[in-house]
């Protein structure tokens, strides 16, 4: 999409409803006061592309509870659309993804990598089957990358591959209530679980509709997110991300995202031979696992580093790639990290610093749904 968002502005002027606190002194009984308009809107940056993503319309906690209970909207301006039309676009995904995609119908949407000849990672996509094409939402800064890769890999087939994400925005609506939303424009299509590890539907706009679409979830009462509260629920959720948690250097059995996009029971594949031998004769060098963290507001940042042994020397053997504190932990950190295979066993304790002070962590697996198929 080009930057900034068409919704930037929406956003900026979004305002919402704080209770006017007077002097406790001069009150009785229950909290009494007006309510006051304000804009709390905040951004931040999605990469060193120029993408601005909005990180909060205001209060955290109420954008949080809205996944978790209600419904809300992110503006996903950092993702893209690749379209893939012709009548060899099924077997062209099939051919270059580790999914499987055959005996999907119209409608479905699921998850997947597209892989290289080396079995590393290009891109993670969701796949959106329409009637006449395939939707691919990806992170922006793949694009690039799995446009050339697609073109590099169509043979005989007839399909065209396009670039879309000039030309459309993607809105996610996500919470529990999502499902019952009413969409007036736009295309809706199901989002798959595994992403995000929350409930929620996408809708596809052509740039002329976002403004109108957003507004109207507005109307209905949906609550606009940003990139905090939804990073600090998948995070606790253990969805993790590319880009973020793993990149184009890892394999995809390093993700802990197997069950989720890899399917054993289909024919060739592009770096089927890497993924199929490290499911059968071994561990990959390095997986991703959850971390847990006793000590209560003891979070360690993105970057840091873990060790074996509490004296944090020697050569580090993983690194935290996401962090939060999570309210369905009371309060604890939920953490990611990427760990060499020797201590990703369940219990296997780490140690890290937090400021000057060294903690003591404590593996668990990431858990991942077996492959998921969503049906609009």
């Amino acid at each position: 999409m080009a930057f900034p968002s068409p919704l930037q502005e929406a956003l900026e002027s979004y305002q919402i409803s704080l209770p006017e606190v007077g002097d406790g002194a001069e009150r009785s009984g229950a909290a009494e006061g007006s309510h006051q308009e304000a804009m709390l809107a905040e951004f931040l940056p999605w990469g060193e592309t120029g993408c601005i993503v909005l990180a909060t319309a205001g209060i955290v906690e109420l954008e949080y509870a809205s996944i978790q209970k209600g419904s809300c909207v992110f503006d996903a301006c950092c993702r893209g659309a690749i379209e893939i039309t012709g009548e060899d676009r099924v077997e062209f995904i099939n051919r270059i993804s580790t999914q499987q995609f055959e005996n999907l119908s119209v409608g479905d949407s699921t998850l997947a990598f597209v892989a290289d000849r080396k079995g590393k990672i290009v891109g993670d996509v969701i796949v959106h089957i329409q009637e006449h094409r395939l939707m691919l939402d990806v992170d922006i800064h793949a694009i690039e990358d799995l446009l050339r890769h697609f073109d590099e890999y169509i043979v005989m087939e007839e399909v065209t591959v396009t670039d879309c994400t000039q030309t459309t925005h993607w809105l996610w609506c996500l919470g529990p209530d999502a499902a019952d939303l009413t969409i007036t424009c736009g295309q809706q299509m199901s989002l798959p679980v595994g992403f995000l590890g929350v409930q929620g539907k996408s809708i596809l706009l052509d740039s002329e509709d976002i403004v109108t679409c957003w507004q109207s979830l507005i109307e209905q009462g949906v609550r606009p997110v940003g990139w905090y509260a939804l990073n600090m629920s998948r995070v606790e959720q253990g969805a993790a991300m590319f880009l973020i948690d793993f990149d184009q250097s890892n394999l995809p059995h390093e993700t802990s995202l197997i069950a989720s996009r890899v399917r054993f029971d289909k024919g060739c594949y592009l770096g089927q031979e890497i993924v199929a031998r490290m499911e059968s004769l071994g561990k990959p060098k390095q997986k991703l696992v959850q971390l847990h963290i006793d000590d209560d507001d003891a979070l360690p940042i993105a970057g840091s580093q873990l060790w074996i042994d509490e004296t944090c020397s020697g050569t580090p053997i993983g690194v935290v790639t996401s962090s939060t504190l999570s309210p369905l932990r009371s309060g604890k950190s939920a953490v990611i990290a990427m760990v060499s295979k020797k201590c990703f066993a369940d219990d296997t304790e780490l140690y890290v610093y937090i400021g000057s002070d060294v903690y003591k962590v404590v593996v668990k697996s990431l858990t991942d749904a077996p492959t998921e198929v969503s049906h609009e």
